[in-house]
């Protein structure tokens, strides 16, 4: 377990169990987008899907703000560190939307929980964290879960499979300048640039698209490659609705990095499993089987003790200051 370099008093951003709260609403969320998406892969861009779903998530985040009272001015921080994260972010999900078109739902996912591994590493560099043996450990059988879960075979690593691996690394980039912004931005500000980030590049990747035509070379890049249609009508409502779950899911995120160190809460990102099970059950008819129950035990294992680690953490700490029961309430 990693030792807090921060006063329990003094760090009332610190709060990993608000984080990890964000961040299990996120991964409930994101897994039905990927359906949407995959359905809509066969017909349009990625970069216009990419483009349409900001469009319809920009005004639900702006609600959002002027809800919490957020929206102006907006906290910006770093804006080094706010585009930094943004891209990561834009890319990060286009390279996963790509893999998604080519690769089984479970795949993908799977490939994409390398981010972990990548997290802990540059949280480590970067930031300073100090992670335990229970923490490396429980990223470890959380990754080991999945694994038992989808039995990814050798038909895995194609081109499309490359592109899930790299969502993972700048998802990874982008968790990390969340982290290092912390209190010196919101989620609704991160949010609000994440989604004109998302608006600009998906329409810049279409206008050098239409300017310069290509060809794919490969049918994993069909997606990337083909030109802009407009949608039938039917396909306008899935437009909206992944862009509503992309507003929510994206303010999840960027709290739950906010609020609680980068080791502490990536774990809880392979709870996004259970829901892509669900999920490939309701709409493709697909029942988990023994390996899968199996994995998701190891998940939620692994869950269990990143939070266990993190309580009795807290309390050492607040007994060392002499604060309490009543503090640790």
């Amino acid at each position: 377990m990693a030792q807090s370099t921060i006063p329990v008093s003094e760090a009332p951003d610190e709060r990993p169990f608000v984080g990890i709260a964000f961040l299990l609403a996120a991964t409930t969320i994101f897994p039905l987008q990927d359906v949407i998406i995959k359905f809509l892969s066969d017909a349009y861009a990625v970069h216009q899907v990419v483009f349409i779903r900001s469009l319809f998530a920009l005004p639900l985040v702006v609600l959002i703000a002027r809800f919490e009272g957020q929206l102006f001015p907006l906290k910006i921080g770093s804006w080094r560190l706010q585009i930094t994260r943004s891209l990561a972010a834009f890319f990060s999900y286009t390279c996963y939307y790509l893999a998604l078109s080519s690769i089984g739902l479970a795949e993908a996912v799977a490939i994409a929980f390398s981010t972990p591994i990548f997290v802990t590493l540059l949280a480590m560099g970067f930031l300073g964290e100090k992670v335990g043996v229970f923490r490396i450990l429980a990223i470890f059988m959380g990754l080991a879960g999945v694994l038992v879960i989808v039995q990814p075979g050798m038909g895995v690593f194609q081109p499309a499979a490359v592109f899930a691996l790299l969502a993972a690394v700048f998802y990874a980039v982008s968790i990390i300048s969340t982290r290092k912004l912390g209190r010196s931005t919101n989620g609704t500000t991160m949010t609000v640039v994440t989604v004109i980030t998302y608006i600009i590049g998906g329409g810049l990747i279409g206008i050098i698209f239409a300017l310069a035509p290509m060809a794919s070379p490969h049918p994993s890049l069909d997606f990337l490659f083909r030109d802009w249609s407009w949608p039938q009508a039917q396909d306008w409502l899935l437009l909206a609705i992944i862009g509503g779950t992309a507003a929510a899911g994206f303010f999840c995120l960027a709290q739950a990095y906010r609020l609680a160190e980068a080791s502490v809460v990536t774990p809880f990102e392979y709870t996004a499993m259970p829901w892509a099970v669900l999920w490939g059950w309701v709409f493709f008819s697909d029942l988990p089987d023994a390996a899968t129950w199996i994995g998701l035990v190891m998940i939620i294992s692994a869950g269990l003790l990143i939070v266990f680690r993190e309580t009795v953490q807290n309390r050492r700490v607040v007994r060392r200051k002499g604060l309490g029961v009543f503090r640790q309430r």
